[in-house]
Formats: C-alpha cells, sequence, structure tokens
C-alpha cells in the first residue's frame, strides 16, 4: 500500500507544523519580527494537514471497492 498506510505527507506535514507550533511562543517573544511569519505559516500548515488527511480518506474510501477479488481455485 505504502509508507504509513499513504498517510506520509500528513505525518511529514503534521510533523513540521507541530515544530511550527512549539517554536512560535519561543521565537516570537524573543524576535518580534517573526510573529508575522508565524501567524501566517502556522494555520497554514494546520489547514495543509487536513487537507492531506481529507484527501487521503476520500481516496482509501473511493478505492476501497475496487480491490480485486480473490477466487478460489475448486470455484473455477
Amino acid at each position: 500500500m505504502g509508507y504509513m498506510r499513504n498517510h506520509l505527507a500528513t505525518v511529514v506535514c503534521g510533523a513540521f507544523a507541530g515544530v511550527l507550533s512549539a517554536l512560535w511562543p519561543i521565537l516570537s517573544s524573543a524576535y518580534p519580527s517573526l510573529h508575522l511569519v508565524f501567524v501566517m505559516a502556522v494555520p497554514i500548515m494546520w489547514f495543509i494537514v487536513f487537507t492531506c488527511w481529507m484527501a487521503q480518506k476520500s481516496t482509501d474510501y473511493m478505492h476501497s471497492r475496487h480491490e480485486p477479488q480473490r477466487y478460489s481455485s475448486a470455484a473455477v
């Protein structure tokens, strides 16, 4: 099926979004000019995570009925 049941993009984006979310309070207080960058980047990354997750769920749902049937040799 693929790495992590084809959720690799979701996991990678989620890890990056988590790191950005963790660094936001630390770096925005130390460097106030980064506050705007984090305000724009963090919600966008979480939106991408949600979009990747929904797209993979949709793909799994649409292709779950197209799995090849396995016939036993006795029935043939």
